[in-house]
C-alpha cells in the first residue's frame, strides 16, 4: 500500500514536471524561436542592414546628406550597430574645416539614423561635445548594451510583427492602417515618464507604454510587413519636439500619429483624430520637404 502511493506520487510529480517543461518549451518556441520569414529585399551585405526587422532603402541618406555626411552618417550607424558608447569624429577627415561646420550636422545625421531604422530598438539618444578645433565627441545612449538580450528581444520583435501581419494582412490599404493605428492605441499607453526604452519599437510593441517616437517606429516597422508605404518622420508639433508617420493610401498622403490614440480611451471623441491627418501646420519635420508629397482627403478624420 505505501509503495503504490509512493509510486502515485512519483507519477503525479512526473506529471507536474513534464507539464511544466513542455509549457515553458511551448512558450519559448511561441516567443523566441517560431519561424519567421523575413523581408525579402534584406540584404546582409548593404550598408543600410542594421537588423532582420526592416529593410532600409537608404532614400534619405542619399537625398538629404553630402559626400562628408554621408561618411559620418555610416560611421555613426556603424556604431550604433555594434552597440559602441561614442563615435569619435575628426571633422578634418570629412572634409570639414572646424568642429563648428560637422558639428552643426550632429542633429541631421541623428534625425536621418531614426528615420532609416525604426529597427535600432535598443537605441534611445546621442548627445555630443567638443574636445579641440577639429574633434566632435558623439555619445549614445541605449536601452541595453547587453548584445545577447538584443539578440532575444529582436527574435520577440519578429515573432509579435509577424502575428499581427498575418493579422492585418487582408485588409485595404486604409484598414490595414487603421488596424496598427487602432491596436497600438488599444494596446499602448502614452507614457509620462521618459525612460530610455519608452522611445524605441521596443517598447511600443512588447510592452504596455511609450512616448512618441515609439509608437512611430513600431508602426513603421509594422507597416513595411504589411506594404504600406509610409515613414517615420521627425520634428516639432505645435513647437514641441515629435515623432510620427506619413502614410500613402490610394496614392495620395497623410499624417499618421499614433501618440494620439495611445493618449485616449478608444470610447473617446478623440481617440481616431490622429489616424489620416492632412498637412496639418502644427506638424513641421526636421528634414523632410513635404511640399513634394500630394496629401489627400478621402481618409481625414478615419
Amino acid at each position: 500500500m505505501i509503495n503504490k502511493r509512493n509510486n502515485n506520487k512519483k507519477t503525479f510529480g512526473i506529471i507536474i514536471v513534464a507539464s511544466i517543461v513542455l509549457g515553458l518549451g511551448i512558450y519559448l518556441y511561441n516567443n523566441y524561436f517560431k519561424h519567421v520569414e523575413i523581408d525579402s529585399r534584406i540584404d546582409k551585405k548593404s550598408i543600410h542592414y542594421v537588423t532582420d526587422l526592416y529593410y532600409s532603402d537608404g532614400r534619405y541618406y542619399e537625398e538629404y546628406l553630402d559626400e562628408g555626411q554621408k561618411k559620418m552618417y555610416l560611421d555613426v550607424l556603424n556604431d550604433l550597430k555594434d552597440v559602441n558608447s561614442k563615435t569619435v569624429i575628426d571633422c578634418r577627415d570629412y572634409g570639414y574645416s572646424s568642429k563648428g561646420v560637422c558639428g552643426g550636422y550632429t542633429d541631421l545625421i541623428i534625425d536621418i539614423v531614426l528615420m532609416e531604422h525604426p529597427d535600432l530598438f535598443w537605441y534611445r539618444s546621442s548627445d555630443y561635445s567638443y574636445r579641440d578645433d577639429s574633434e566632435v565627441t558623439i555619445r549614445h545612449h541605449y536601452v541595453s548594451t547587453n548584445k545577447i538580450q538584443l539578440y532575444f528581444v529582436e527574435k520577440r520583435l519578429l515573432i509579435k510583427i509577424d502575428e499581427l501581419t498575418k493579422k492585418f494582412e487582408d485588409k485595404s490599404e486604409f484598414e490595414k492602417v487603421k488596424a496598427v493605428y487602432t491596436w497600438l492605441g488599444e494596446t499602448t499607453t502614452y507614457s509620462t515618464l521618459m525612460t530610455r526604452k519608452s522611445g524605441t519599437a521596443w517598447s511600443a510593441l512588447l510592452s504596455d507604454d511609450s512616448v512618441c517616437a515609439g509608437f512611430a517606429a513600431a508602426s513603421q516597422l509594422l507597416f513595411q510587413r504589411l506594404g504600406i508605404e509610409s515613414q517615420v518622420v521627425v520634428g516639432g508639433y505645435d513647437g514641441v519636439g515629435h515623432a510620427w508617420n506619413f502614410v500613402e493610401i490610394d496614392n495620395e498622403y497623410y499624417w499618421y500619429d499614433s501618440t494620439v490614440a495611445g493618449s485616449a480611451s478608444k470610447d473617446s471623441g478623440y481617440f481616431y483624430t490622429g489616424l489620416c491627418l492632412t498637412n496639418n501646420s502644427k506638424y513641421s519635420p526636421a528634414v523632410i520637404d513635404m511640399k513634394k508629397y500630394q496629401f489627400g482627403t478621402k481618409y481625414i478624420g478615419g
